[in-house]
């Protein structure tokens, strides 16, 4: 059994305070991992595997390591792997150090407290989450470190899968991920989200309390609006108790704490955020074909992440709407001023993040510059807003003043060179003539280098030896070497220092002089040069807040100019709010379509309101744009609550509170939810949550299970959604007895898609017309997808043998014909068959089952107990036709 050495007992004292994460040992030029560590980051990194002395048990001890200035090449792959990754550092010189070196853990990365640049997304917000349930509430709190960004909410359960498919945190801080509702879990499953549990004192509500005085000063609880919310004070005490276990102490950035309520803002849940590609596209992943893609004209990353945050939660306060359309008008109207605008923001530093790494310590000199270039630009753009007319842009203006912040820039540029090495330990940082102490150093470096050239033309000189060299190594510093052949011509006064093949090293007493000057002058430098760059970047974190405020008034006023730029090239209008709820659009197209098509958008007409048309079935066949008309709806609903111009030539909205879709179709293999399944349990949802205020997106709902169990589901959620909740909403169905409904409920209109039939083609006009339609045209889709012509003859045969034979049986067992069989009258398919009476008849059916649903009380039925009595009904009729 082996003893382990001074060096791994070292190692595994510091391991035991990061059971949990890949730990990496600063060993000379190298971070080493051992152990399972060693395993894992040889696979995850593709690196060599090998080992070195054994452990206790008489096993040897796998290492793997990688050089330390590679770490920013590695780190990022262990982080995506879903690795906590420790950072163990030497914190003394080893040439100084008395036995084994000192060594420390400085940090602790994981997913949710990125600092980095190089590991972020530029326009995408790097959220860590706390989650705490009590009561079947839950208090969520959302940090940036990166930007300081430190967000609350109190959450009901059925909100809160909402709130993290909104803001997709990287990492999400629980007591018990088993405490999570299933859909959450799902949620933060989708976004790659790292579930962290994390012992329950994290959440204590007095350590809670007193880590957050701490942070914001005593007293400073009901001022940040948490006093009443015990909820969002737990969950916002274990966030900064977490960034502290990660060795995350300084933190002066965060300044302020934003408690949010969902009611402001509309609600926009995965599923809608997924249909709608908002962010991600469905085919690719990727921003392209994206709303977000299509509005991001930014020039900031600062503004890009403030764009994305308006998508994601967009204003259902009509006033603060038309606050942002005031400015985009103006913007749109005034082409010089935007043009001053974006040549002040191109090359605008990331403020935010720049002043993030400022004050947790990981800035660089070219940091510091950048921050310089940031503020210098902050005037300009204060003055090219000086005669905004609307209030937004003015109170924009008002935060960019440079105020305090101009001795910081005047500071930044008298001290950092304009173009600093990547790290202050390379030198050459700070400005000659900033520094006093440091001026005389390097005078004194510049005169050591120019002497050691002097020394070396005089000893020539002196000795008669024209290869004579003055040359320096890091192992014997200055030395003169002489080629063995001129050994003869050395003069007495040199010592000899070194041996070589081919010649000889000597030095004199007036070099050792030198060299220590010289030795001493660098170390000096190097340390004094440090200091002063550390002093710098403390000065600048003194004004985290202030440069934080000029942030956010850059991210507003560059989402802002992108919008009015995508208004400028898309054609599109100025939308009116309106407080009737009616949504009005002529002319509607959808906006990323409209730009990326080859052919020219064919736009439509749309009319919503709260009574008379508040519920469109929409008929047609595949292909003739139902999903794109009902999409562009939605995309222009949200474009118009950010403040947007919309694709239309004329708009007219009122606030919608959410947008609910339920459009295409998925399996769920993972969790074994089949493609019904995952459509059942969005409706259920959208059933349970949509209210009046709320816009409802239905594509094909029941196509996923028999005929009449899907016509049934259809017909039910129909009318429970026009009668109970009231929705606007857009239905296409290939289910045309709904459109029946146009004559029984007072808010259904029907709409089809006009379809042009040229003999046995047929062309989709994508245009939205008044009326129903009975005819899908699947035959001719499939002929138009290639399906081999056989295929499609013998498919035109079996319709028209299928339309013709479409029966009811006479005695009212409602189930219709086959090809080839006749079993009595026929009547077409096309009618809602399940209500027509064994005669032939609409109203006066005599079977007993049909006096049932004649005396039903619909209104008050849920969905659920109509799909009960439904699957009651059908067993029953079975059991009639097995008994006859």
């Amino acid at each position: 059994m082996g003893k382990l050495s001074p060096l791994m007992d070292q190692y595994f004292t510091i391991k035991k305070q990061c059971d949990d994460a890949i730990l990496l040992f600063r060993m000379g030029d190298f971070y080493e991992t051992f152990g399972d560590d060693a395993v894992v980051a040889a696979r995850d990194l593709n690196i060599t595997l090998t080992s070195r002395q054994k452990d206790d048990a008489g096993n040897k001890i796998p290492l793997a390591g990688i050089p330390y200035h590679a770490l920013e090449a590695y780190l990022p792959r262990l982080v995506r792997a879903g690795h906590k990754v420790a950072i163990c550092e030497q914190v003394e010189d080893p040439k100084l150090a008395r036995g084994l070196v000192r060594r420390e853990l400085v940090r602790i990365v994981t997913p949710g407290t990125i600092l980095d640049p190089c590991m972020l997304e530029e326009g995408a917000n790097n959220y860590l989450a706390a989650l705490v349930r009590e009561d079947g509430l839950f208090g969520l709190a959302l940090v940036d470190v990166s930007t300081g960004e430190f967000l609350v909410s109190q959450v009901s359960g059925d909100g809160l899968s909402s709130e993290l498919s909104s803001f997709q945190p990287a990492e999400c801080v629980v007591i018990s991920a088993g405490e999570l509702p299933g859909e959450c879990r799902a949620a933060l499953a989708k976004t790659s989200s790292k579930i962290q549990e994390v012992d329950s004192s994290f959440f204590d509500l007095s350590l809670a309390r007193s880590a957050l005085e701490e942070h914001f000063g005593e007293g400073s609880l009901p001022e940040l609006g948490l006093e009443d919310s015990p909820l969002c004070l737990r969950a916002a005490g274990a966030v900064l108790a977490y960034l502290h276990r990660t060795r995350l102490d300084a933190l002066g950035h965060i300044t302020a704490i934003r408690r949010y309520s969902s009611r402001d803002f509309m609600v926009l849940d995965e599923v809608t955020l997924r249909n709608l590609e908002i962010f991600k596209s469905i085919v690719d992943g990727s921003k392209r074909g994206t709303l977000m893609g299509y509005l991001d004209r930014t020039l900031t990353p600062t503004g890009s992440r403030t764009l994305r945050h308006w998508l994601q939660k967009p204003l259902l306060s009509p006033e603060a709407v038309r606050g942002r359309q005031d400015a985009v008008e103006e913007l749109t109207r005034e082409a010089v001023l935007r043009g001053e605008l974006g040549g002040c923001l191109k090359g605008q530093g990331d403020m935010e993040r720049l002043v993030g790494r400022i004050s947790c310590g990981s800035a660089t000199p070219k940091d510091l510059r950048a921050l310089h270039s940031s503020l210098e630009r902050l005037p300009l753009l204060f003055q090219s807003l000086g005669q905004a007319r609307s209030s937004c842009l003015q109170e924009i203006a008002g935060r960019l003043e440079l105020g305090g912040l101009k001795e910081l820039a005047d500071l930044l540029a008298r001290a950092v060179v304009k173009d600093p090495p990547s790290s202050v330990k390379d030198g050459g940082v700070i400005r000659d003539g900033y520094h006093q102490e440091l001026d005389e150093l390097r005078a004194i470096l510049r005169d050591g280098k120019g002497w050691i050239a002097r020394l070396e033309s005089q000893e020539r000189e002196r000795t008669g030896i024209r290869s004579l060299k003055v040359s320096f190594n890091n192992v014997f510093g200055y030395f003169i070497e002489v080629t063995r052949p001129n050994i003869h011509l050395v003069p007495e006064d040199y010592v000899r220092k070194q041996t070589l093949a081919n010649a000889e090293r000597y030095v004199t007493p007036a070099l050792k002089e030198m060299e220590s000057r010289v030795v001493s002058a660098q170390e000096r430098s190097a340390s004094l040069e440090q200091e002063i760059f550390v002093s710098l970047r403390s000065r600048a974190a003194d004004h985290a807040g202030e440069i934080q405020e000029r942030a956010a008034a850059v991210g507003e006023l560059d989402a802002l100019l992108s919008l009015a730029q995508a208004a400028l090239e898309g054609s599109l209008v100025r939308p009116e709010i309106n407080g009737s709820g009616v949504i009005s659009l002529r002319e509607s197209r959808h906006p990323v379509l409209d730009r990326e098509m080859r052919q020219a958008f064919v736009p439509n007409d749309v009319y919503l309101d709260q009574e008379q048309s508040r519920f469109i079935i929409l008929t047609g066949p595949n292909m003739a744009g139902k999903s794109t008309f009902m999409r562009q709806i939605a995309l222009t609903v949200i474009m118009a609550q950010i403040g947007s111009y919309v694709p239309a030539s004329y708009a007219s909205l009122g606030m919608v509170d959410r947008i609910f879709t339920r459009v295409g179709a998925y399996d769920d293999l993972v969790a074994g939810r089949s493609t019904f399944m995952v459509e059942m349990e969005e409706l259920a949802n959208i059933l349970h949550s949509a209210t009046s205020h709320s816009l409802i997106l239905l594509d094909e709902i029941g196509r996923g299970t028999s005929t009449f169990d899907g016509l049934s589901i259809a017909w039910a959620v129909t009318e429970y959604i026009h009668t109970r909740l009231k929705a606007k909403t857009v239905f296409a169905t290939h289910y045309h007895q709904l459109t029946q409904l146009s004559d029984q409920l007072p808010g259904v209109v029907n709409c089809n898609m006009a379809v042009k039939e040229e003999g046995e083609s047929i062309t989709f006009l994508r245009t939205v017309i008044p009326g129903a339609t009975d005819r899908s045209y699947g035959v001719h889709v499939a002929r138009l997808a290639g399906v081999p012509e056989a295929v499609v003859r013998r498919a035109r045969e079996i319709l028209k043998e299928v339309e013709r034979q479409a029966v009811i049986d006479v005695n009212g067992k409602g189930r219709p014909g086959r090809p080839g069989r006749s079993s009595g009258k026929r009547t077409p398919y096309t009618q809602l068959i399940f209500f027509d009476s064994p005669d032939g008849g609409a109203g006066n059916a005599s079977h007993p089952i049909s006096d049932e649903i004649l005396a039903l009380d619909l209104d008050g039925m849920t969905p659920l107990e109509a799909l009960r009595l439904l699957s009651d009904y059908q067993r029953r009729l079975k059991d009639e036709d097995q008994a006859t």
